[in-house]
Formats: structure tokens, sequence, C-alpha cells
């Protein structure tokens, strides 16, 4: 978590949850096509920022900072929870089907 203080903001941090939980409620958004959520949480990312710290390419670069790691926190979450599911359950899960299908190796 300390490489994470070099280059985000203390106060920034609070962006992180925020956009992670956008992208939740963007995935149960079913006319929402799935590639442009990421686009819509670097723009809430880089506006947030811009409202915050100003005019400044640094708040541009803070937004998409934050985006990143909660685009990265929710892969690690997701793939994590799944991966034990999947080791437990014997099923494997398809993330860009949102569903789970037998694994192909299992008799």
């Amino acid at each position: 978590m300390e490489f994470l203080r070099i280059y985000i903001r203390q106060d920034a941090f609070i962006l992180i949850p925020v956009l992670y939980f956008i992208g939740l409620f963007l995935s149960q958004t079913p006319f929402i096509p799935r590639w442009s959520h990421a686009w819509i949480q670097v723009t809430f990312g880089i506006i947030s920022c811009l409202l915050y710290y100003g005019m400044a390419i640094t708040s541009v670069v803070q937004g998409i900072l934050v985006t990143g790691a909660a685009v990265i926190f929710r892969d690690l979450l997701h793939n994590t929870l799944h991966g034990i599911n999947e080791n437990k359950t014997g099923k494997k899960f398809e993330p860009s089907k949102g569903e789970k299908e037998e694994d192909q190796n299992q008799g």
C-alpha cells in the first residue's frame, strides 16, 4: 500500500472505493455495454479530481491513477473470489458472460 502513496495523493484515496462501487452499479445496468464501464469510471475520476484540485494536469493524472487502482482492486478481488469458488465447486467463471459454466477438463 505504501507504493500507492508515492503516486496518489492522500485525499484522493476516497475515490478508489467510490469508483469501485460505480463499477459494480454499471455492471448491474444491462443497457450499458461492458467495454464502456472503464471509460465511464475514468471520466468520473478525472472530473472529480478536476473539481477538487482545480484545472491542472496533475488533477487528470490523479483521476487516471485512482481509476486504475479501483479497476485493479476489482480485478484482484473478483478473480480471487471466483478462483476460490472455482476450486470448491469445480465450475469455471466466464467474466465476459457473467455466468458459471462447467469446467471442460472435469469428466
